[in-house]
């Protein structure tokens, strides 16, 4: 795990990666930020492997090789944590490994395009916002 000396954190939803690789400007900006340390992306075991598989989808047509890296660049840079409290509040139960990530690495931010999850607005005191308020935020 990396140490954490970042002034902001944050769980990315699957949504924003779909977002990027399909060409959403914003949602590549939040990918190049993390890229060069601007904030700390924290993820679980759990979001990765929902990562993978939504990528994957034949639906969204997106290069494997891409895939690849991605998953490489996650598992090798952002700061995995083991969850320590399982969650079930989301309409959508597959939403509450967001949550569940983020309360275990105690992050400052959810990022997400999820209606369900923005209608929150904040969940034990994390911010959970747009990709494009996050930007204005972070940048």
């Amino acid at each position: 795990m990396f140490a954490r000396n970042f002034m902001k954190s944050a769980v990315v939803d699957t949504n924003v990666f779909v977002s990027a690789l399909a060409g959403s400007r914003t949602c590549k900006q939040i990918i190049d930020l993390f890229r060069v340390d601007t904030f700390e992306l924290v993820i679980s075991i759990d979001l990765i492997s929902e990562i993978a598989a939504v990528l994957a989808r034949p639906k969204f047509d997106f290069d494997q090789s891409n895939i690849e890296k991605i998953l490489r660049f996650l598992k090798y840079k952002a700061t995995k944590v083991s969850v320590t409290e399982k969650i079930s509040v989301c309409r959508d139960p597959k939403d509450n490994i967001i949550l569940e990530c983020a309360v275990s690495g105690k992050v400052d931010f959810i990022v997400t395009g999820d209606k369900d999850l923005l209608t929150l607005k904040s969940f034990r005191k994390i911010s959970i916002i747009t990709p494009k308020k996050f930007l204005e935020i972070i940048s």
